[in-house]
């Protein structure tokens, strides 16, 4: 059996399959499709009804927002007295009048203001317009306390809902649940509500658009799904049923009593279109119902119900239809494909022959190609050409790759000698780089013996510098002591010669007792002052180069180092000031605090303050959970973002020009991490001084009683 033969009898078979699958399609699964194809007109009906009342809403919406920002632009112009009152009342006639007359959707709305919001003097400001007659009319009769609009449902629904400002959108809106207008049309009815604001964004009351719903629920009453269909509209959040031909009786009344509408309104599912699988019986129709439904965006609930024989009377007419129109199709198809085989298979035949006459064997079973010989031109044409440069091309192939492998061969033998080079190459550069690698530690370690060379130096200076004060401060107390010592021995010279010679009277004598007396006194006041110093700086010293912890009391401590640092201020109009909390127990290095007060208040008087300015130093103490906080702030010229992130930063200076080592703020930040274990913080900004804030763990209660009882015991 030949290819042409087999492809006619596979397309027989294959148009007997297909025709008899087609036919159980319709009568198993084809329904299925039908009534999907008939759900989805259904679909598409429901889709344009509720973009249509979305479309609708949304411009209810949008004309309530428009007419909020006017009523905002009022409120302005009053506000900022460009309009008198009255003017404001004929504006917004004028605003309210012009708007509704272009928008016959709404047949009513107004601009409600919060109490006295408007005007001090009138606590309800509200017009109002309606339509009657197809007239708009404006009134200020809802503007009055019987009426009192400020506690009507509407308008309390946005003050309930503290005004919509957990609302995504920008401007809040609120919908009203329907009703029937009381004011003489009974027609359903619903208010949209878009709250004003100020321009802090705090209530002024709301713009109200009423929308008559006899518009949408007529247009709905039309549309027929089906022949029997029945059409209904349900507010889903009130649950009240708005349209309902079959029953006019139940417009405004609860949906929830009826036993196909109740699931209905427990669906958030938004527009997607939604059809029961179960059927039911609703009174007033005898054939069983499937609903169909789709909830739109703002919560509209828009469906049909469907008698099932209307959908199954379609799905009959499209299989009888299916059934004859495929029987003749597939039987005309038939014979179309046996000429049309006929037809397109005899130059295939003859092209065939002539190749198979092109191809021939040697006597060595070698293939020898001849050029097809082809002088038709069909769709064949483009084959016989390329197999023709086929042929031409092997030759010229085996060619290139006899000469390609030759040309590998040589290239192979090339890449192993560059490989031998570039592994002596490697081999070098791996004994250079070990060399300079060598050289780099060495240059680290020569560095980080200098780091240390200058951190000690730095730390020499600090106690230098602070021996130079405490010696500025003794020398105070001790000259006082000489000029009282000289007075005390003159005094005592100058009574013991009158006395010696006899003179000295009672009132010399009492005089030079006084005289003595206040000299000893100043002596020993300034012996005691010189004595208190020289026990706090020795304190001090010690402890400086004393690294072991021990505990102490931070308060104390830092008042002693204050004081052996108060020359530093003396000559100065700057000030130190101490401000603490009480005894706060310390466990830690003391050299190591009085090296980081030291050094921070040195850093603000030689950086933070300019000639003629009054800085001052002010230190604070205080706990802060089970930590110490210590700041150090000044009120100086502050330092730069760029200045600030590197302060911390090994010999960083500003003050290069004078020899600055760069290291100080660097030691501070050592011995704050290091030995006092805690953590050190600046801020800085440009003209507002800079702080430090440093922070070191407190004393545990087990180790201050610990430290109590060493003492008593000691005692």
């Amino acid at each position: 059996m030949n290819i042409k033969t087999r492809i006619l009898v596979f397309v027989i078979l294959f148009e007997v399959v297909a025709y008899t699958t087609l036919q159980l399609f319709a009568g198993l699964i084809y329904k299925e499709a039908l009534d999907d194809f008939k759900q989805s007109e259904i679909q598409a009906v429901f889709a344009r009804s509720t973009s249509r009342i979305d479309s609708l809403i949304g411009l209810m919406e949008q004309k309530a927002t428009d007419l909020a920002l006017q009523g905002e632009e009022l409120y302005l112009l009053r506000q900022s007295d460009t309009l008198s009152l009255e003017d404001i009342n004929v504006l917004s006639r004028r605003l309210l009048e012009k708007q509704f007359a272009s928008f016959p959707q709404a047949i009513g709305g107004g601009l409600w203001y919060e109490a006295n919001r408007m005007d001090q003097r009138h606590r309800y400001y509200g017009p109002y317009v309606f339509k009657q007659n197809e007239q708009v009319k404006f009134t200020w009769d809802l503007s009055r306390q019987d009426y009192d609009y400020l506690n009507q449902g509407w308008y309390r629904l946005a003050r309930d809902n503290d005004w919509g400002r957990q609302q995504s959108r920008y401007r809040p809106v609120f919908w009203t649940a329907p009703y029937r207008d009381d004011a003489g049309s009974f027609s359903l009815m619903m208010t949209v509500d878009a709250v004003m604001l100020d321009s802090d964004r705090q209530p002024l009351g709301m713009a109200t658009v009423d929308w008559s719903l006899h518009e949408m629920t007529a247009f709905l009453d039309t549309i027929k799904v089906s022949p029997g269909s029945t059409p209904f509209l349900i507010h889903q959040q009130s649950g009240l049923i708005l349209s309902y031909p079959l029953d006019a009786s139940l417009i405004m009344q609860s949906a929830g009593g009826l036993n196909w509408a109740a699931p209905l309104l427990a669906d958030n599912r938004l527009n997607q279109f939604i059809g029961l699988s179960d059927t039911v019986r609703v009174p007033g129709l005898e054939d069983i119902q499937q609903v169909f439904y789709q909830v739109t965006e703002h919560g509209f609930i828009v469906g049909s119900l469907v008698p099932i024989g209307d959908l199954r009377r379609q799905i009959e007419q499209v299989s009888r239809l299916t059934l004859f129109t495929g029987a003749a199709i597939g039987l005309a198809f038939i014979l179309i494909m046996i000429f049309i085989l006929r037809v397109l298979f005899s130059p295939f035949d003859e092209v065939l022959k002539t190749i198979r006459h092109s191809i021939s064997y040697d006597k060595e079973q070698h293939v020898q190609l001849k050029q097809v010989e082809y002088d038709k031109v069909n769709e064949f044409t483009p084959i016989i050409r390329a197999l023709n440069d086929v042929y031409l091309q092997i030759k010229t192939y085996v060619n290139e790759i006899t000469d390609t492998n030759a040309k590998l061969r040589r290239s192979e033998r090339q890449i192993n000698r560059l490989n031998a080079a570039l592994e002596q190459k490697v081999a070098l550069r791996t004994r250079e780089l070990e060399s300079k690698t060598r050289e780099v530690t060495e240059s680290l370690e020569k560095l980080r013996q200098t780091q240390q060379q200058l951190v000690q130096n730095e730390k020499h200076a600090a106690l230098g510098r602070l021996v130079a004060g405490v010696a500025h401060q003794i020398n105070t107390p001790l000259g006082v002591c000489v000029t009282a010592a000289s007075m005390l021995a003159l005094t005592a010279r100058e009574i013991h010669d009158k006395a010696h010679d006899g003179k000295v009277t009672r009132g010399e004598f009492e005089e030079s007792y006084e005289k003595i007396l206040a000299s000893a006194d100043l002596i020993n006041i300034n012996l005691n002052r010189a004595t208190e110093l020289i026990s706090s700086f020795k304190q001090v010293a010690v402890d400086n180069q004393d690294q072991n912890k021990r505990l102490f009391d931070a308060a104390e401590y830092v008042q002693n180092i204050l004081l052996s640092l108060r020359s530093r201020t003396e000559s100065t109009p700057h000030q130190i000031r101490l401000q603490c909390d009480g005894p706060i127990s310390l466990y830690a290095p003391p050299g190591a605090l009085t090296q980081i007060l030291t050094q921070l208040i040195d850093n603000a008087l030689y950086h933070a303050f300019n000639k003629d300015m009054q800085g001052v130093i002010d230190i604070s103490l205080c706990r802060e959970d089970t930590q110490l906080l210590l700041s150090v702030c000044d009120n100086g010229c502050g330092m730069e973002p760029t200045v600030r992130e590197q302060i911390f930063a090994p010999f960083f200076t500003t003050r290069a020009d004078k020899f600055g080592s760069g290291l100080g703020m660097h030691i501070i930040y050592n011995l704050v991490i290091q030995q006092l274990e805690g953590s050190i913080d600046c801020r800085s900004e440009p003209g507002n001084g800079t702080c430090f804030f440093i922070r070191i763990p407190l004393a545990t209660a087990e180790l201050q009683q610990e430290s109590n009882q060493t003492s008593r015991n000691g005692a």
